[in-house]
């Protein structure tokens, strides 16, 4: 069996398509929400990083461990000049937060049409975790993955 539950210091909000309990503060949860949100419909490298930290670290997104906006920046920059236009389909979201800190993870699928003609969905793992400093949320760290080992079924495992 995996332990889903939260640290007891954090105050958990279940962001399911299916499913919402509310807790922590609403406004919070819903601004992290639409912080995602917007970086799941950018098509820049600035749009993608405005809401994150001078020294975020960032995971499985090429290269594969970087710090800062610069490299990040580049990289979006890059990848979104292959892409005609794409559409991220958020299939599930799980907010937790306390006053200071809110982790968003989420399920996208992303339909994408490249410049090339081609036409491609991938399935998207992606955790954002967030800091709230001078009453205004930032992203520190991001850690994003590909799916592995076949299509989801949009259930989450509890046991085995």
């Amino acid at each position: 069996m995996i332990n889903d539950q939260p640290p007891s210091f954090i105050k958990q909000a279940d962001m399911s398509t299916t499913n919402m309990h509310v807790s922590g503060s609403e406004k919070d949860k819903q601004l992290l929400i639409s912080i995602v949100k917007d970086m799941g419909e950018s098509m820049s490298g600035a749009r993608s990083t405005k809401h994150w930290t001078a020294e975020v670290l960032w995971f499985d997104i090429p290269p594969f461990v970087s710090r800062g906006i610069p490299p990040a920046v580049k990289m979006f920059d890059h990848v979104f000049s292959n892409f005609q236009s794409y559409k991220t389909s958020f299939l599930h979201l799980d907010v937790t937060l306390n006053e200071t800190l809110g982790v968003v993870c989420s399920t996208q699928q992303v339909d994408i049409a490249f410049r090339s003609g081609v036409n491609k969905t991938v399935m998207v793992r992606q955790t954002d975790c967030f800091r709230k400093t001078n009453n205004a949320w930032q992203l520190f760290h991001q850690h994003a993955s590909l799916g592995s080992g076949g299509e989801w079924d949009g259930k989450i495992v509890t046991e085995i």
